[in-house]
Parts: structure tokens; C-alpha cells; sequence
């Protein structure tokens, strides 16, 4: 029952979180206005305070792609049988992972705050790495989740921080990294039926 309302929870994160942005150019919307008083609120300009601004750019890192394939690789090369069962569903959530953020990010194609305009923003891929990473080993490693969680949380926080994200594509990407991890832990028993 747990895993259907994260599902549920998820679902209608993103549905919120798509349904505001779908009037991005639109300055006088709400969602708009707010989105961007919370960036104002937590972003720094460069340079920025020390130490924070550092543990901000390192922290940024665990949301990265290759950190959730680099620890994945790591538990199929020496771990035990469940560990190598754990990086193949790893492996699962961050190809299901990209492709979704991908995507979204390519039908959407919303600015990032410093108007980026070559890389679309929404939503944010760390996010969604890091969050799907967190259901996914918290659901397998149940005495972690709620450090994974906070960590997740942390990399969503730093990519307002450093300017890259709104909180909305970072919300989205939670979403959509909760769903993808949950889905995955559902649906191990085909996945790792799999061979890869």
C-alpha cells in the first residue's frame, strides 16, 4: 500500500509541477511569480560564500548521472549476489531515469534561470538521479531511506543554489525519480529475470 500512494504522490507532483509550467513565458502567472521569488530567495551569485558555496558544488555531484552509474558498476563488480541484484536494478532506474528526463526536457524545452538556452531545464536530471536513486536503495537497504532521502533533498537544494534550476524543475525531478525508482523495486522480479 506504501508503494502505491509514493506512486500516487508522484504522479500528482508531476502533473502540478507540469501544469504550471505549461505557462512558463506567462509572467503574470502565480506559479511563475513564485518559482522564481524561491529561486531568488536560495540562489547565490557568484562568488559565492565559503564553505558552503564549495559543499554546494560537491554536493551537486551525487545527483549526477555517472555517480549513480559509478556506484551501480561498483556493486555488480564486488558485491555479493544481492548487491549485484541491487546495481542491476540501479543500472534499470538511471537508463529509465534518463530517458524520461530526456525527454521531458526535450517536448518542454523551459529556459534555465540564467537562460541557458542549450541545455532545456525542466526537470531537473540531478533531482531525478538522485531521488530515484534514494526509492530505489531505500527500498532495498531500509535503514538507509531516510539518509538517502535527505541527500536527494540536499542535491535538489544546491541546484537552485548554483542557479541551474528552478524549484519547480527541481520538484518535477524528485517526482519523476521517486516514480521511476518505485516502479523499478515493483517490477525487480522481471527486471532482474533480465539478464544484462
Amino acid at each position: 500500500m506504501m508503494k502505491i500512494r509514493t506512486l500516487q504522490t508522484a504522479l500528482w507532483t508531476l502533473f502540478f509541477c507540469l501544469t504550471s509550467v505549461a505557462g512558463y513565458a506567462e509572467e503574470d502567472n502565480f506559479f511563475i511569480r513564485l518559482d522564481q521569488d524561491i529561486f531568488d530567495a536560495i540562489y547565490d551569485e557568484p562568488p559565492r560564500s565559503e564553505p558552503l558555496g564549495t559543499a554546494m558544488e560537491l554536493g551537486t555531484y551525487l545527483g549526477d548521472g555517472r555517480t549513480m552509474l559509478g556506484v551501480s558498476l561498483l556493486l555488480m563488480a564486488y558485491g555479493g549476489d544481492t548487491h549485484r541484484d541491487t546495481g542491476r536494478l540501479l543500472t534499470s532506474t538511471f537508463i529509465s531515469t534518463g530517458v524520461i528526463v530526456w525527454g521531458m526536457k526535450e517536448i518542454i524545452g523551459r529556459k534555465r534561470p540564467l537562460d541557458d538556452a542549450s541545455n532545456p531545464a525542466f526537470p531537473s536530471g540531478h533531482t531525478a538521479y538522485a531521488f530515484a536513486g534514494a526509492t530505489l536503495l531505500g527500498n532495498r537497504y531500509p535503514k538507509l531511506r531516510i539518509p538517502l532521502y535527505i541527500g536527494a533533498g540536499l542535491v535538489g537544494v544546491t541546484r537552485i543554489y548554483l542557479g541551474r534550476h528552478y524549484a519547480s524543475d527541481v520538484i518535477a525531478g524528485a517526482a519523476v525519480g521517486t516514480l521511476t525508482g518505485a516502479l523499478v523495486s515493483r517490477h525487480r522480479g522481471t527486471l532482474l529475470a533480465w539478464r544484462f
